[in-house]
């Protein structure tokens, strides 16, 4: 009796062993698929699944993951090859249309001068000054998209190297001094009179500065103040742009960066200005922050490695 019960018990250790060894090489295999998912995520490389098993339900689970991935990495060749073809054509019909463009604008200019005369009635010089601020916003939209298609495609050429950005600051800020002048702004500039260097691309940072003052004068107008700030600290370069205008809520702070967002949806505008400078920013290693309190304060931060 004693002999048939240790056998027993024997064959149900032995059974327990074999289920935990099966229960191991299978947490392992579920494991392997789990890794490997996760590094063909990070790694974007059109890998697959390949496991040896003896389970055919991982069989089967590798086979229908297989799939997928081969569906998805299909639908994401035809995504990039769309993206790069959309991205182009953007490119030559800015450039096709850039060229009449400029005739517009010459005409509108002259049509507006024409009409700035006492003789004429004033409702003909309101609708040739009109004209001729819309080909601007024409014109600005137009050279927009054509930057970022651009920066979508890679053809922006970028330039690393060591730029004195005080100066750059400066010879910014006084680009606007007439129309912050007529504007009535209070202006505050803070640049420091030792020259402050950081590595970056000289074209696309006063791109962004530009962006960042336009957007300022644009949607922070109401509060007549705009100030300029350049600062070190850490080993980094810190550009801010300060407003006093409406402001932003928090939810418009996550947005505000996206293409073609806006927070003035009647103005005119293409919405491309902060995702252009964000794209910017990216690509000279530098960041774009947004800090804004409603009713009070917006500071956008370019924040450079000195």
């Amino acid at each position: 009796m004693w002999i048939l019960f240790a056998v027993f018990s024997f064959v149900l250790l032995l059974i327990l062993i074999w289920q935990r060894v099966q229960y191991k090489k299978l947490e392992r295999e579920i494991n392997y698929i789990t890794d490997r998912l996760t590094s063909l995520s990070i790694t974007s490389e059109n890998g697959f699944v390949l496991i040896p098993t003896d389970y055919d339900s991982i069989k089967k689970l590798g086979a229908v993951l297989n799939i997928l991935l081969q569906d998805f990495y299909t639908k994401r060749a035809e995504f990039e090859q769309s993206k790069k073809a959309m991205a182009q054509v953007l490119t030559n019909i800015s450039h096709d249309i850039r060229t009449p463009l400029t005739v517009l604008k010459g005409n509108s200019e002259m049509l507006s001068c024409m009409t700035n005369d006492f003789a004429m009635p004033e409702n003909v010089h309101v609708m040739a000054d009109k004209i001729d601020r819309k080909a601007d916003d024409l014109i600005r939209t137009i050279n927009d998209y054509f930057t970022m298609s651009k920066i979508t495609s890679g053809d922006l050429p970028i330039q690393l190297k060591k730029e004195n950005i005080s100066r750059l600051c400066q010879d910014t800020i006084l680009d606007y001094y007439d129309l912050l002048e007529q504007k009535q702004f209070e202006v505050d500039i803070q640049i420091p009179d030792t020259p402050i260097y950081a590595y970056t691309d000289y074209e696309a940072l006063q791109r962004i500065l530009k962006n960042l003052i336009d957007n300022a004068i644009r949607h922070g107008g109401d509060g007549k103040y705009i100030s300029l700030r350049l600062t070190t600290s850490k080993g980094k370069s810190i550009i801010e742009i300060e407003d006093h205008g409406t402001g932003m809520s928090p939810q418009q702070q996550k947005q505000i960066f996206a293409r073609n967002y806006t927070t003035a949806r009647k103005t005119s505008g293409s919405g491309l200005g902060l995702a252009i400078s964000k794209h910017l920013a990216a690509q000279i290693g530098a960041e774009l922050e947004v800090y804004s309190i409603q009713n009070e304060r917006t500071i956008f931060s370019i924040i450079l490695k000195s």
